[in-house]
């Protein structure tokens, strides 16, 4: 069972190979100018561990309507993890570019971590064994028109707009129980939402020292949507420049938060990414 937790953690690493800067890919590879004038592309293949957070509203089995405060980290899910996609795809003619970034993860039957129950009266105290299940299909498409407005040797700034749709089916299994299993219940829910949001921001890069090598790469979008609901996103890193494209580590972070009676009340997903960017 070990080994094949360590199969599918690694495999999923490998096919998602790594990177994360096309989805803020101003930057240029060795003999590829993308400010020529000419039609240029990147794709980025990358893989990010986040940590999952999120705040749902249902009927838990402690009796009527909460707000269950649940958390999922990567060292719970990659050993469940049935399928993950994620890349960016980037054209760019002068300073004009389009881009989409793409993020699909499937994983299910992973232990999560239950962080609060809210009810009317407040926080309630949970009893002493709690186990949690959890079911998570989310896909995070955004797509992006940008433009360079800024352009130096100390770095590049972009501004863009855009949309973003999440699609998110989450199903939730709990169980309580007190000492010895005395006042055992379980529960569960499950749902699906689909997003769309508008939104604008800024991207690029900038440049440390005389040479093009090493490079910080940053990216901050903010919008709303249909679900009465903001989002923003943002991600800051360091790379390296080599003759074939570049290898960035960063860190980012995707928020989402609803008003109303939505399942759905809170999504953050927050973790380092690894990746690299190819260009042509």
């Amino acid at each position: 069972m070990i080994q094949k937790k360590v199969w599918q953690a690694g495999l999923w690493a490998v096919v998602t190979s790594a990177g994360l800067l096309a989805s803020g890919g101003v930057a240029s590879g060795a003999g590829v100018d993308m400010y020529d004038g000419q039609w240029h592309y990147s794709l980025t293949p990358y893989a990010w561990f986040p940590n999952i957070s999120q705040t749902l509203q249902f009927n838990t089995p402690l009796g009527g309507g909460k707000t269950v405060e649940v958390e999922v980290k990567p060292d719970s899910y990659l050993s469940n993890l049935e399928f993950a996609l994620m890349g960016t795809f980037e054209a760019r003619k002068g300073d004009w570019a389009l881009a989409m970034d793409l993020v699909y993860n499937d994983f299910s039957g992973e232990r999560g971590k239950i962080k609060t129950v809210r009810g009317p009266g407040g926080n309630l105290a949970l009893p002493i064994d709690v186990n949690l299940n959890v079911d998570i299909q989310a896909l995070v498409w955004t797509g992006i028109g940008s433009y360079t407005v800024a352009r130096s040797a100390a770095g590049t700034l972009d501004v863009f707009g855009g949309v973003r749709y999440l699609g998110l089916e989450t199903s939730t299994d709990l169980s309580f129980s007190g000492p010895d299993g005395v006042l055992g219940r379980s529960g569960g829910n499950s749902e699906k939402i689909n997003v769309w949001d508008g939104i604008v921001g800024v991207r690029g890069e900038v440049r440390l020292g005389d040479g093009d090598d090493w490079f910080l790469p940053y990216y901050l979008d903010i919008g709303a949507g249909n679900y009465s609901n903001w989002t923003w996103q943002g991600w800051a890193g360091i790379g390296y420049r080599f003759d074939w494209g570049d290898l960035v580590l960063a860190y980012r972070n995707l928020s989402y938060s609803t008003t109303g009676d939505e399942i759905v009340e809170d999504l953050r997903m927050a973790g380092p990414a690894l990746g690299a960017t190819f260009r042509w």
